[in-house]
């Protein structure tokens, strides 16, 4: 059977079911959903909680083994898996421990995003069959602002809307440091408190966590305020910038050579040809539509000052040219840069 997050309590309220699959890649959503049915089982009578995680050292026989034996300490007991990759091995031990469920035991299964293929096999179904599945799904961006105010009522917290889009934008993908910045406010300003934009600009600290990969992903869709926001944290997390500048100059370096494939080709052909993933066609046809045989060497001859500047010799400012980089890319030119200047 599969519920949603928000209807597993309710079901856990009816009795507690052989086993459960919590399922998902948002890690505070997929936690509170696994720490629900360890709470039902505690409240319902399960004391004795057996916790194995599925990693390379786990010897399924023995978990199979342990859910046919009988508990010396209590009548049922809480077999608690987590596996962070799901494979031909667990799979297979999954299937065989689905065949000897019992009313002794409570299975609860943490596994990361299940695709359709998975849920159609055999031995996924049969577990579900006995059981409930509960699929942890992120948050829409466009629901995330009544989420973080939903959220801030079970802490007892009024916040305003402006104030919820600041903590969505500082929190950035990543929901348990927005849950845990909503924590912060509580001991600060105490329960029942009334939440606005200056509060949370004044207590809220940035919690987004990003990779270059994620600035590569807004340099190519052009999101200006997104991108030199994931360069401003790079920065500041220490990335060096022998590595912001070979990420620029591997994007610059791709649309030049897509558009001189282009030429020859459609722009589908050209992308295979470079051995663009599929998926990612789409951002660089985007990127590829804001720049032409004028705004590609410009970049390029940018992308050799910041080069001069990294080996100590004259230069832009490091700061001021990956900025300037950054806009460029995304469409929009600084409206003066070095390579304007009177030489």
């Amino acid at each position: 059977m599969k519920v949603r997050p928000d209807q597993l309590d309710q079901q856990l309220a009816k009795g507690l079911a052989p086993i459960y699959i919590v399922s998902g890649d948002e890690t505070l959503l997929c936690q509170e959903a696994a720490d629900s049915v360890r709470k039902a089982a505690k409240d319902q009578g399960i004391e004795e909680r057996l916790r194995f995680v599925a990693d390379a050292q786990l010897d399924w026989q023995d978990v199979i083994n342990e859910s046919q034996a009988l508990s010396l300490f209590s009548s049922r007991r809480l077999f608690d898996i987590q596996i962070d990759k799901l494979g031909e091995k667990h799979s297979k031990a999954l299937a065989q421990l689905g065949q000897s469920l019992s009313d002794d035991n409570v299975i609860l299964l943490s596994f990361p995003k299940v695709d359709a293929r998975t849920q159609k096999a055999k031995w996924f179904s049969q577990l579900e069959s006995h059981g409930v599945f509960v699929q942890i799904w992120p948050i829409d961006a466009n629901k995330l602002l009544n989420w973080v105010q939903q959220r801030a009522k079970k802490f007892s917290l009024t916040v305003s809307r402006d104030a919820a889009a600041l903590i969505c934008e500082r929190g950035e993908g990543n929901l348990l440091a927005i849950s845990q910045e909503l924590e912060k406010l509580v001991l600060s300003h105490g329960e029942s408190a009334q939440i606005d934009l200056e509060t949370v600009a004044n207590s809220v600290t940035d919690s987004s966590r990003y990779s270059i990969y994620d600035l590569s992903d807004r340099l190519l869709t052009g999101k200006i305020k997104e991108a030199l926001h994931c360069l401003h944290q790079l920065v500041a997390e220490g990335v060096e910038p022998t590595i912001l500048l070979w990420l620029l100059n591997r994007e610059v370096q791709t649309l030049v050579d897509l558009y001189n494939a282009s030429r020859t080709s459609d722009f589908r052909s050209a992308c295979r040809s470079l051995k663009i993933w599929d998926k990612r066609i789409p951002l660089y046809e985007r990127a590829y539509a804001r720049h032409n045989s004028t705004t590609l060497p410009y970049m390029q001859n940018y992308l050799a000052l910041l080069d001069q500047t990294i080996k100590g010799l004259e230069g832009p400012s490091l700061d001021i040219g990956l900025r300037n980089m950054v806009l460029m890319f995304c469409g929009q030119k600084p409206a003066m840069t070095e390579l304007d200047l009177p030489h």
